[in-house]
């Protein structure tokens, strides 16, 4: 990794690019996680700064807000503009004060401007021409849950160097398993934090990529851990558990069954048996026992999602694909998912049939004969205090208010 760069002020500018679904519902696409940090976290790590400004759309601005370093330390420093939903960190290499970079197609990348500068002159490092005069690089953005998940790997190897700074893995240090803890093998790192218990027969396979396993997590006797692979501060591997290549595991979170190729943004469950794979789960999301999901077609043909009930189809670019699950959903035991399907946000589910590959938010779907239904509010925010109280997690007003209004926008109650 290069030499840290001088600290500096951060301004997160997004673009009007990028399909996330619900899962963008309630935060930011630079809050999404995709590897030991989020987007936003591992550009402030990279670039050694702290964010002092980030855009974001007007109802998460209260939530978002509260993060900003707005002191006047912060306007003191160099400031440095980039693409909120970059994803490959060497695009940031080197950045000089008054170079902007570009990426081959034209789009805004990052510049560095020098202490000081105001408003105006961070939006005209976004909003200018292409010129000459801009320096052309290579660089990834997050288009797509799948174009997170596809990179895990790579996104792994690029955090490692920065996992020191990420909350939950500050006191992570290498070291081998002992006797009683089962065993490893593979060249590649496996970052295991002195506060984490590794259960008997236990195996982490790091033959392919690193495995980390942060403060506090649990792994429990015969599961499996593949890397590249991320446990993250706090969750719980169950008892034989696999978690296959790819996968990354969020804070709080409670995991079994076979998993693979799936980011679980951070405190939900999927604790029993049953298949997730190609995946991207939100936040206090419940998959009950027996629970599969589908990531291939029968035809070996490429995955065509909707992320939006009122939206087109997408094309992933990808053969394996299976779900996007957005924040609060509710799946009961039994459930199969069909390939390319997406959960909206705060929606239960307990039926003996698949649903359908597109459920709007808040939908209350049940074998009844009365068809879908709708999540009523008060019924919703009483499920979800009752699920955060395990983790001793409250919602907070903010999160209350967008919660609500995001529920009367979806079901015009």
């Amino acid at each position: 990794m290069p030499a840290r760069p001088a600290p500096c002020g951060i301004h997160l500018v997004h673009d009007d690019g990028g399909s996330f679904g619900p899962l963008t519902d309630l935060r930011p696409a630079h809050d999404l996680r995709c590897g030991v940090a989020t987007i936003a976290e591992r550009l402030a790590l990279r670039l050694g700064g702290t964010v002092r400004h980030a855009e974001v759309r007007p109802e998460l601005r209260p939530i978002a807000s509260q993060r900003w370093d707005s002191s006047d330390a912060a306007a003191t420093l160099e400031q440095v503009v980039v693409h909120a939903r970059l994803l490959s960190l060497g695009s940031l290499d080197g950045l000089a004060v008054g170079e902007r970079r570009i990426a081959e197609d034209g789009t805004f990348v990052a510049a560095r401007l020098a202490a000081g500068a105001d408003a105006g002159a961070v939006r005209r490092m976004v909003d200018t021409a292409p010129s000459p005069a801009d320096h052309r690089v290579v660089a990834e953005f997050a288009t797509a849950p799948w174009s997170i998940t596809a990179r895990i790997g790579r996104t792994l190897e690029e955090d490692l160097p920065l996992r020191h700074g990420v909350h939950g893995f500050g006191a992570c240090a290498r070291r081998a398993l002992r006797p009683d803890e089962g065993q490893s093998f593979g060249a590649h790192p496996i970052e295991i934090a002195p506060t984490a218990t590794i259960g008997p027969l236990a195996v982490i396979d790091a033959s392919k990529g690193p495995v980390v396993i942060g403060e506090n997590a649990t792994v429990r006797p015969l599961s499996v851990l593949v890397g590249p692979c991320v446990v993250h501060a706090g969750s719980i591997v169950a008892e034989r558990a696999l978690l296959k290549a790819s996968t990354v595991i969020g804070p709080g979170c409670r995991v079994g069954g076979e998993i693979g190729a799936t980011i679980f943004q951070g405190f939900s469950n999927k604790a029993h048996d049953g298949h997730l794979g190609d995946s991207f789960v939100g936040e206090w999301v419940n998959i009950g026992a027996g629970s599969d999901n589908s990531n291939l077609l029968n035809t070996y043909g490429e995955v065509i999602v909707r992320l939006e009930p009122d939206g087109g189809l997408l094309r992933t670019g990808r053969q394996f694909w299976g779900s996007v699950i957005g924040d609060h959903a509710k799946l009961a035991i039994g459930t199969r998912l069909m390939t390319g399907t997406t959960i909206g946000t705060g929606a239960m589910i307990a039926a003996s049939r698949p649903p359908a590959s597109i459920v709007p938010r808040f939908a209350w779907i049940t074998d009844d004969a009365g068809g879908p239904k709708s999540f009523r509010i008060e019924k919703f925010l009483e499920t979800a205090r009752a699920m955060m109280s395990r983790r001793d997690a409250r919602i907070s007003p903010e999160h209350e208010k967008l919660l609500r209004d995001l529920h009367a926008r979806a079901t015009g109650a």
